[in-house]
């Protein structure tokens, strides 16, 4: 018969050692995209929640700098699902703060007295599903429009398993805090999973990390850019290439508001595979949205600076150019050129030419004045 404490602990081994390799292989990557810090953290956070959740004897040996690390794990799960799949350009530190929130909230529920302490774990556990159903509606959002092949196969099964765990985990706390029933799993079944979450992501995050870590490009940036061939071309690829190019620059498809990659690839005759391969491969563009957009926002700056256009208002140039409202088109704007539409309006209009009458004394004037 297996023992059941040699068999826990080689299943944290494995999981520690899973999640170190895939941690390590992110930080070491030279390439300054948010998703190798975040990444990191995330790692480092689940290497944590491994050891917090070992307790030989039913007795916490954890360190408070292993607790806070495992308590943030799935804030900076929610902040490493944004980094990976909406092509963050720059880390932002706010993306830090739900972590830092789950580690009060924590704290707070820890040390309380337990006679009123459980209110505090049900809002933590509550806090945790919520930031996880949000970090799932981001992951489902962007499948659509995903252009890096390896990334749209890893939406699915490594992410969702990762927040499968993290939801069952918070259900078992939550039914302990609101008295329902539930069957808690034996921590060497937790150990187990543990191990498979760690060797599926080692396997798919370290098989697809350089097409994962790649910096993106910017909306803006796309237009000027040129198609640099970065894989081999068949003749059925060019003649894609050509039918996309004119109908994007002659026929300026990408007005249309409802444009999706479906309907592109009807337009030039090819599969959608297909097109995803070369947009993503040869143009360099990570989304279809940022695809897109690149030359809507390019538009956008010429329209904003046209004097003859100053009174046209800024929501219909935006309707013009195929963004369905407002908002979506100032946050692609901002992205691209780091100010607002308005603001870049102010900036880059040129002044109107002042008119003023001038008397010239011309007596054929006057002449044609009395006639």
């Amino acid at each position: 018969m297996v023992d059941a404490v040699l068999l826990e602990t080689l299943a944290r081994g494995v999981a520690i050692g899973g999640f170190g390799a895939t941690g390590l292989a992110l930080v070491l990557d030279r390439r300054p995209t948010p998703v190798r810090w975040v990444g990191g953290l995330f790692f480092l956070g689940a290497i944590a929640h491994v050891i917090d959740g070992c307790k030989p004897g039913w007795t916490d040996h954890a360190t408070p700098a292993i607790w806070a690390m495992s308590v943030a794990t799935t804030g900076l799960f929610w902040a490493f699902a944004h980094a990976l799949f909406t092509d963050e350009r720059r880390f932002s530190p706010h993306r830090l703060w739900p972590a830092l929130g789950l580690v009060i909230l924590w704290a707070l529920a820890r040390f309380m007295p337990p006679e009123i302490c459980r209110p505090f774990w049900l809002v933590f556990n509550l806090a945790s599903v919520g930031l996880v159903l949000h970090a799932l509606l981001v992951i489902w959002r962007g499948w659509r429009g995903d252009l890096v092949v390896q990334r749209r196969r890893l939406r699915g099964p490594a992410m969702i398993a990762a927040a499968g765990y993290i939801l069952l985990l918070s259900a078992q706390d939550m039914a302990w805090a609101t008295g329902l029933p539930w069957i808690y799993a034996p921590s060497v079944l937790q150990a187990l999973a543990l191990a498979g979450l760690a060797l599926a992501g080692a396997a798919t995050l370290l098989r697809a990390e350089p097409q994962l870590v790649e910096a993106p490009v910017a909306a803006g940036e796309a237009v000027k850019s040129s198609p640099v061939p970065a894989m081999d071309l068949t003749p059925a690829d060019r003649l894609v290439l050509a039918r996309l190019e004119a109908a994007m620059d002659q026929d300026e498809v990408w007005r249309g508001e409802d444009l999706s990659i479906t309907a592109l690839a009807a337009l030039v005759g090819a599969p959608e595979h297909r097109l995803r391969r070369l947009i993503n491969g040869v143009l360099g563009h990570r989304n279809f949205a940022d695809y897109v957009n690149g030359r809507r926002i390019e538009a956008a700056k010429i329209a904003l600076a046209a004097p003859d256009l100053a009174l046209k208002s800024i929501s219909t140039i935006a309707y013009d150019l195929g963004f369905a409202s407002l908002g979506p088109f100032n946050r692609a704007f901002r992205a691209a050129t780091g100010v607002t539409p308005t603001e870049w309006r102010s900036t880059n209009t040129p002044a109107p030419t002042r008119l003023r009458l001038v008397e010239t004394g011309d007596p054929l004037s006057k002449a044609d004045k009395t006639a």
